[in-house]
């Protein structure tokens, strides 16, 4: 929860979701009248914090939190249950499942104004913390941790969505030779300026890239096909080149990348370690063919 915080409203009574929608004017608020719109709303948005009414039409509340806290990219997200049924019975199963509050009709408007405000706080924090975790110190890119963790996601996706993968590694020409002449400072400056170039070439915004270690970076390119993946690998390959930063002991006279690329197939029955490994060899071919080119192969 990076930006302004906003919240889901998921109250089927229609006088309940007013006074609520009314108590966090202050929030920017989403509100559904079922369990499915809630979910529909959660995948295609990013919400910080559900406020989830149990009984519902369609699907009730309690089928909404185990469906949330049992996927990856929304188990984080904190729910409290606001209802009009005080069963005890009720509270335990919502808490079990993974509720952080369990709050009866009728409610005190400045203590549930609280209660929110001190989830969202909470929220906050481990988003920072998130989000610290997974970047690099220097480029500010995603780290290999989080490579390694959206890799395997994003395998599991094509395979359940039957769609095409693609992975693309790229280096630094004769880096080394760089920081041995130049001096470290300088190709941690080089490194810096070559993150942001990268940023700012993505076209997709599906697109993520990685600093996967040194002076080596990936991208994981999902739902593709070959030509679009070869476009993408050009493109980053001409963004490095055009900066035009000098270096006398790279033939090309200035730093430039190679670029190695595989694109999996929704038909096969590889493994992400596969793409990733055919990706590395692909690397290695640029660099054989004479470095600052591209080498792209499909399985």
């Amino acid at each position: 929860m990076l930006t302004e915080p906003k919240i889901l409203i998921a109250e089927d009574e229609p006088v309940s979701r007013l006074v609520l929608q009314r108590l966090l004017k202050a929030f920017t608020c989403v509100s559904v009248t079922n369990g499915q719109e809630a979910l529909d709303v959660i995948h295609q948005e990013h919400i910080d914090l559900v406020l989830l009414d149990i009984h519902m039409p369609i699907m009730d509340g309690f089928e909404v939190i185990e469906r949330l806290k049992n996927n990856e990219t929304t188990k984080d997200i904190p729910i409290i249950v606001i209802t009009v049924n005080q069963s005890i019975e009720d509270e335990i199963r919502a808490l079990d499942l993974g509720a952080v509050d369990f709050v009866t009709k009728p409610f005190h408007a400045v203590i549930l104004q609280k209660r929110i405000r001190n989830q969202l706080a909470l929220k906050l924090k481990s988003d920072l913390l998130e989000k610290h975790a997974s970047l690099d110190g220097l480029t500010n890119l995603l780290n290999r941790r989080m490579f390694d963790f959206d890799l395997e996601n994003r395998w599991a996706e094509s395979q359940r969505l039957k769609g095409n993968l693609g992975l693309i590694i790229f280096d630094i020409d004769h880096f080394k030779l760089f920081n041995d002449n130049y001096g470290h400072s300088a190709g941690d400056e080089v490194l810096i300026r070559v993150a942001k170039a990268l940023m700012r070439t993505l076209q997709r915004k599906t697109d993520r890239v990685y600093r996967y270690g040194g002076e080596e970076f990936t991208l994981i390119q999902f739902d593709t096909d070959l030509e679009q993946l070869r476009q993408t690998a050009e493109l980053l390959r001409q963004c490095i080149y055009d900066l035009n930063i000098t270096h006398e002991f790279s033939s090309y006279g200035r730093v430039s990348i190679s670029v190695g690329a595989a694109l999996i197939n929704a038909e096969s029955i590889k493994s992400e370690q596969f793409l990733l490994e055919t990706a590395d060899q692909q690397l290695y071919k640029a660099k054989k063919q004479g470095r600052n080119c591209i080498s792209l192969i499909s399985n």
